[in-house]
């Protein structure tokens, strides 16, 4: 049985949310147990150890204790324990990923149905298969790097560079072709944006002329050839961070 908590100082969307979870699991055909709190405060404060859940769904703007706050004291307890944000805002995905967020959630009732789905389906994949890990050798020997921490890759001078979400930005490179690395790392929602850059769409903040605005103040250049197909997956995606 999932146990899932949904955090949220909107009664609103809690209870949105709770529909649109337990749909998904009686189309699952799988049980689970679903608590509500209008506050991070009184989730961590419940009789109930936050460590009976798998996944927590967490509103980041919230009085007195807020989201990113709430995350932070979850991960002094666990480091499994899967967590969802559900935002208005786009503009914390970094911040979110020190906690590991596995998923940013738009609250916008036309594209949180589909995107709920999605990050659902992730968390159930990774559950039963363990997380997406990207491994390859470098010049500081094996490297096995989540790919949901990689920012951007980019090749320059026959070396590709991964670009890492660590404690900071860290780069790790090696001798390879971009078209061997994009093969490998597509199926993770990667997507090449220009004859030297492959980007995380995850991260991807905004997308306009021949630029996409990625975390970390980034900014990568998208050439033409590529530009239709990069602003419509942006757009396909603007119900997921």
């Amino acid at each position: 049985m999932f146990h899932i908590a949904i955090c949220d100082d909107e009664e609103y969307f809690r209870f949105r949310e709770k529909t649109l979870i337990e749909k998904y699991m009686a189309d699952k055909e799988s049980a689970c147990q679903i608590d509500l709190y209008a506050s991070g405060k009184e989730m961590l404060s419940a009789a109930n150890t936050v460590l009976q859940y798998d996944v927590i769904f967490l509103d980041i703007s919230m009085e007195e204790m807020d989201g990113l706050e709430t995350a932070g004291k979850i991960r002094e307890q666990s480091k499994d324990i899967y967590i969802v944000f559900v935002t208005a805002y786009i503009t914390y995905a970094l911040e979110g990923y020190k906690v590991g967020a596995v998923r940013y959630l738009l609250k916008e009732d036309g594209s949180l149905d589909g995107a709920l789905k999605e990050c659902l389906d992730t968390i159930t994949d990774r559950m039963e298969n363990g997380e997406a890990v990207y491994e390859f050798d470098c010049r500081d020997g094996k490297k096995n790097i989540p790919a949901d921490s990689i920012l951007y890759v980019e090749s320059r001078l026959h070396k590709v560079i991964f670009y890492v979400l660590e404690d900071e930005l860290k780069e790790y490179s090696r001798y390879d072709r971009l078209d061997n690395v994009e093969q490998k790392l597509r199926q993770y929602g990667f997507l090449r944006v220009h004859q030297s850059f492959l980007v995380n769409m995850k991260y991807a903040k905004n997308v306009e002329r021949y630029k996409i605005s990625m975390g970390h103040k980034t900014e990568i250049s998208i050439s033409k050839k590529y530009y239709k197909g990069v602003e419509m997956e942006y757009i396909r995606r603007q119900g997921e961070i």
